[in-house]
């Protein structure tokens, strides 16, 4: 081969492979890389055949792709398709070596066909595409694994604070409350009930545990008959119940839809093998809508709350087995607890001192992903077998459940004996486990928090100790201290704070101007949320952002956000555009676009001045969708901004894909632009990048004369920065637009480090 072919090869394969590498599905990945390679080899059509079907096709009209003719020149067996209107092209197969059937097939009309470095390049990109398509397989998988390990993890829980309110031989009463309170903190609803026939009297139902319901209300559903409602439903047909729109579903308690109840849900309760209730979960959220998976969540607790009952029942029948984990023969997470308490009682009473260990495996949902839950479970028994032989027998090892693991070491005479025993059980974790005939290698952290006073909850601090001990490099034990603590609980405090801040209507929004770099005049003002704490003061977005997007509060807070900002626009003397930032759980509202277009409405906003702003995270989640949903509001007249460019996946994809008018630089590729540090050259970059694609351009983060200059230089379209104003309220803003200069620099100059010339300030 010459040396041109092998340069010309090797260009093909590299840019083949950039192009490929921005995708994050496989879907978009196999069209992207077809179409990538019928352009490289100028062909006119290509598609992608696995097992018989037609993966992706490009070229070919909309409903008239030839399945038969393709499946035959995937198999060789057809030299040329006849492409209508265009006449007979030559074909190509190749296989993706992926491990399936798949192969890419390319036609091209003209020549002799393809030429035999052109058959190599090929079968390379098709290699490259197989790879890619595997490890993106693979990432789906895992997520959706670790999303069903979460869950699994979070039902054990749940399940295992009740079998410990059982294993205490608490009142009955006291089981069915904690049975509605995990319900509901499982699934995030406002109500929850648990309804039991009466055995009494077999032909009613009686509420005898319930949270979210009003008192009064209560009092007058706390006795119905059977088949009442939709709990009455899944009692007499033994099925879960699902009312997604509560008030025009059939047979629902009317007290409940007048109070304006959205959607509601119950799965049957047994014992025996007969139905004795049902479990009721319900939500006023209007936009509330029960998944498959919220589904099986309840019908598999409500499974649970029919063996608690039981268990409730029969305890003294169940005891080991209800106080012992069944895959490793140690103490569950109730009788650890228990243990635990009375140590602490003992300890208390005799001064002395004892300790808690709280071991996690490090990577351990790598072993359950490469070799399958058998192996994670054979695992996790001989992790227990070792910890248990490593222990004195006056002290408990127990599992807490998953892949953590705690140890009670009671009488402790000195700290140093905790971290003797944490050392040799790193030790005897660091040597190779065998496993189905393969030696896997895992290792753990510690936490390790001692115990002896009153109000000590070391197994908690243990805990915290514990994910020190990870994000210190794992296999180490760490010793808790009080500092650890303090950050978790900051966390709640602000967690709790923000609750009631949504409550009580304390965010606010500060406007930022966007200046045109070229006149220095301002062309519109971003939206940014912030939250007036009364005792705080004003809280940065960073610290409450995440937790409004945990909670879900994001969707109603942003709501407000763009409906202030809208009625605020209206209010500016000058047609300034107001851009709002928009969240990826608010893009993923079904009725974002109609919600938006009545706001404009309402606030006779004309929509030309509203600009939405959405970063590379919130279209990656769905782009197909994103794209039809940003298609929409751009009917409406709305323009589209792309924030925080450089920052993400940075996908030249999305700058073709979604219909955008601006692109914003992120501010770390701002912040080194007239330092002399060669940063320019990814800023000049990214502003070519964007006049290619015909989209404003504005830099954020703008503090510097000197990288005004500079942007103004590149040709940068506008910009926003503490340069020209910090953030203020709504009142500023309006004496700011009064006041404002013809240009933002007009005297700086004289007193800059770096001047301003005559043709760069025109």
């Amino acid at each position: 081969m010459s040396t041109h072919a092998i340069s010309w090869s090797t260009e093909q394969l590299t840019e083949f492979l950039a192009a490929i590498s921005v995708f994050g599905d496989e879907e978009t990945a196999a069209r992207g890389g077809i179409e990538r390679a019928a352009e490289s080899f100028d062909a006119e059509v290509g598609a992608l055949v696995r097992a018989g079907s037609i993966v992706t096709s490009v070229g070919f009209p909309i409903g008239r792709v030839p399945k038969r003719e393709l499946l035959e020149a995937a198999k060789n067996r057809l030299p040329q398709l006849e492409l209508p209107g265009v006449g007979a092209a030559k074909t190509i197969s190749v296989p993706l070596e992926d491990g399936s059937s798949a192969r890419m097939i390319l036609a091209r009309v003209g020549g002799d066909g393809f030429a035999p470095e052109e058959v190599n390049v090929l079968g390379g990109m098709a290699r490259i595409l197989g790879l890619a398509l595997g490890m993106l397989r693979t990432f789906d998988s895992e997520r959706a694994l670790r999303e069903s390990l979460q869950k699994r993890q979070s039902l054990l829980e749940k399940s295992a604070s009740i079998q410990s309110a059982i294993s205490r031989r608490v009142p009955l009463q006291e089981v069915l409350e904690a049975i509605t309170d995990a319900a509901g903190e499982l699934l995030g609803d406002e109500v929850v009930g648990l309804r039991m026939v009466d055995p009494d009297d077999p032909g009613m139902v009686k509420t005898v545990a319930s949270r979210g319901v009003p008192p009064t209300l209560l009092r007058t559903i706390e006795s119905n008959q059977v088949g009442e409602g939709i709990g009455g439903r899944a009692i007499v047909e033994g099925r879960l119940v699902v009312a997604q729109d509560y008030a025009r579903t059939p047979g629902t308690l009317s007290q409940f839809a007048q109070l304006g109840l959205q959607a509601a849900m119950a799965a049957p309760v047994y014992e025996k093998g007969t139905v004795i209730g049902s479990l009721v979960v319900a939500s006023y959220d209007p936009v509330r809508t029960y998944k498959e998976s919220d589904q099986e969540t309840l019908l598999t607790f409500a499974q649970h709350a029919s063996l608690a009952l039981m268990d409730a029942k029969t305890v003294d029948q169940m005891l080991h087995q209800a106080l012992h984990d069944g895959l490793t023969g140690l103490p569950n997470r109730a009788l650890f607890l228990d243990r635990l308490e009375h140590a602490l009682a003992r300890a208390g009473r005799e001064n002395s001192a004892l300790a808690v260990l709280f071991l996690d495996l490090d990577r351990f949902k790598g072993v359950n992903d490469s070799l399958g839950h058998a192996a994670g479970d054979e695992l996790l028994a001989e992790v227990a077998r070792r910890v248990a032989a490593l222990i004195r027998a006056a002290d408990t090892a127990a599992r807490l459940g998953g892949d953590e693991f705690a140890i009670l070491i009671e009488d402790l005479t000195e700290q140093r004996d905790a971290a003797r025993l944490a050392t040799r059980i790193l030790e005897a974790l660091r040597h190779p486990f065998v496993v189905e005939g393969e030696e896997i290698f895992v290792t753990g952290s510690i936490g390790i928090a001692l115990g002896g006073g009153r109000g000590d909850d070391p197994l908690r601090n243990a805990d915290f100790a514990m994910y020190r001990a990870k994000s210190g490099g794992r296999d180490c034990y760490e010793f808790f201290e009080e500092g650890m603590r303090a950050a978790v609980v900051e966390r709640l405090e602000l967690e709790s704070d923000f609750k009631r801040a949504v409550e009580r209507e304390e965010f606010v929004l500060h406007y930022q101007p966007i200046v045109e770099l070229e006149t220095g005049s301002i062309s519109g003002l971003e939206a940014l949320l912030r939250w007036e704490h009364p005792a705080r003061g004003l809280v940065p977005p960073l610290a409450f952002v995440p937790l409004a997007e945990e909670t879900g509060a994001i969707v109603s807070i942003g709501r407000w956000v763009l409906r202030e900002a809208c009625r605020r626009a209206t209010t500016w003397e000058a047609p300034l555009i107001v851009s709002v930032n928009l969240s990826a759980r608010q893009l993923q509202q079904p009725d974002l676009v109609d919600e938006i277009a009545q706001m404009l409405a309402d606030t006779a906003l004309d929509p030309s001045r509203l600009m939405l702003e959405l970063t590379e995270t919130a279209l990656m989640q769905d782009s197909q969708a994103a794209v039809r949903k940003l298609s929409s509001l751009k009917q409406l007249g709305i323009r589209l901004a792309l924030d925080d460019f450089g920052t993400g996946y940075s996908s030249l994809g999305y700058l073709q894909q979604f219909p955008l008018d601006v692109l914003k630089i992120a501010k770390p590729f701002v912040d080194g632009l007239g330092s002399g540090s060669g940063e320019p050259a990814l800023a000049q970059a990214i502003i070519e990048l964007g006049r290619t694609f015909q989209l404003n351009v504005v830099a954020e983060g703008i503090e510097r004369v000197e990288q005004l200059v500079q942007l103004r230089t590149l040709g940068c379209d506008g910009g926003q920065g503490f340069l020209f104003s910090k953030p203020c309220d709504a009142d500023s803003v309006d004496i700011l637009l009064r006041q404002r200069p013809a240009r933002f620099w007009d005297g700086w100059a004289p007193g800059s480090s770096v001047h301003l010339t005559s043709e760069s300030a025109a």
